[in-house]
């Protein structure tokens, strides 16, 4: 294994324990939604009561590791209630366990995708959100040129003199769909981040050489963005299956840019 990039294997609440405080500088992750997927060892059906308790540990685990200056973004979806099939809104929840965590809102960003089940009674989820936490409002690292993309409008008089502007907080990312899952080996990984999506997070919240951490790494896409943008990474990943999984991906995805 790549000695930038350590992967753990083990519960996220008791190996967040493990890595040193004031380590890390940006933490980027999806938990499991609780909504039944085969997460391996993972069992994805739990009382909201016990997520939240869980999202909550991990809040209060990544403060202690995390800089001063660091960040945590966290991606969730509304889902569906199990019994009722009421949308419970993922993000507001997490909103409120943050702030008892003690961090701050710094954006909340809307991922907005096209391929996804069409229901039949209630209008079509094409989005997600990403909560950009910070440990410290005030003192927080923001490399806003690092991601600047192209204006739409070529003559505006406005333009940056590099002739690009601030992404917003609105971004359009494909997901990874069951094609590409199948290139990458990776058929029975139930979700997969994108990787471009997490390398526009990496560049704007983190210098080269710093260290960036998925409590929930699954297939190891933090760990293969970080990789390309000469970052280093810690994965945490309960299920032993991924270890493999994402030390293949480093090595390879890599070497495919080259």
């Amino acid at each position: 294994m790549n000695k930038n990039h350590q992967i753990i294997i083990g519960d996220a609440k008791e190996k967040l324990k493990d890595i040193k405080p004031n380590y890390i500088t940006t933490i980027i992750t999806s938990p499991p939604y609780n909504i039944e997927k085969n997460y391996g060892k993972y069992k994805d059906n739990i009382s909201r009561s016990e997520w939240e308790e869980l999202i909550f540990e991990v809040f209060n685990l990544s403060k202690k590791v995390l800089k001063r200056n660091g960040s945590f973004f966290l991606n969730v979806s509304p889902v569906p209630d199990k019994k009722t099939k009421e949308i419970i809104p993922l993000d507001a929840i997490s909103y409120f366990l943050a702030k008892e965590a003690g961090f701050f809102l710094r954006n909340s960003i809307i991922w907005n995708f096209n391929n996804m089940q069409n229901p039949t009674k209630r209008l079509s989820g094409r989005w997600e959100s990403i909560l950009w936490f910070v440990k410290d409002i005030d003192n927080y690292i923001f490399n806003l040129n690092d991601i600047k993309i192209p204006y739409l409008t070529k003559n505006d008089r406005r333009l940056d003199p590099n002739g690009k502007r601030n992404p917003t907080d609105v971004w359009y990312f494909d997901r990874v769909n069951n094609m590409t899952k199948k290139k990458l080996g990776l058929s029975d990984v139930p979700t997969m981040f994108p990787t471009p999506m997490i390398e526009r997070i990496v560049k704007m919240s983190s210098n080269k050489g710093d260290v960036i951490l998925d409590p929930f790494a699954g297939s190891g896409t933090v760990a293969v963005a970080s990789n390309n943008l000469g970052r280093k990474s810690i994965s945490i990943e309960i299920d032993n299956r991924y270890e493999d999984i994402i030390s293949k991906r480093i090595k390879n995805e890599f070497e495919s840019k080259i």
